[in-house]
């Protein structure tokens, strides 16, 4: 997976210049943007009482919440409308209430109706808590502030 040091700085995109940004339920468990580019993004979470299971952990929705909007942000910052087709969350470390989380989205295939990304989810100590996989159906590219089906 690309690192955002390889990314050209040119092709990095403001959430307002991109007009984009994250929807309700990521808005209300706290998820922020911090980085968007063309086919690349990077959000953060700080887990707190909200993100709990029943055992007081970190609840694995959670989790998939923040891989699932890092990938779909990636393919909205390249001009993608995606829609989740599938998602795969391999869960492999559990991350403390109050811990940050940042997330890496990034596109890894491009075709006319489909569009593959990974997601690696790191705790504040950059350990890998998650890797997320997705598969994504492309509605169609916005040109202009408007829907063009042609894709």
């Amino acid at each position: 997976m690309k690192l955002i040091e390889e990314l050209e700085e040119s092709s990095v995109l403001s959430a307002h210049e991109a007009e984009l940004s994250l929807n309700p339920f990521a808005n209300l468990i706290g998820i922020k943007i911090d980085r968007l580019a063309n086919n690349y993004c990077r959000l953060s979470l700080v887990l707190d009482e909200k993100c709990s299971n029943y055992y007081g952990g970190v609840h694995g929705g959670v989790l998939a919440t923040l891989a699932d909007n890092c990938m779909g942000m990636a393919l909205r910052g390249a001009g993608i409308q995606p829609i989740t087709v599938e998602l795969t969350v391999n869960y492999l470390r559990q991350p403390d209430i109050d811990d940050l989380l940042m997330a890496e989205g990034l596109i890894i295939h491009r075709g006319n109706t489909i569009v593959l990304a990974e997601c690696a989810i790191k705790s504040r100590d950059l350990q890998i808590v998650a890797r997320g996989k997705g598969v994504f159906l492309n509605r169609g590219l916005r040109v202009n502030g408007k829907e063009n089906s042609s894709s």
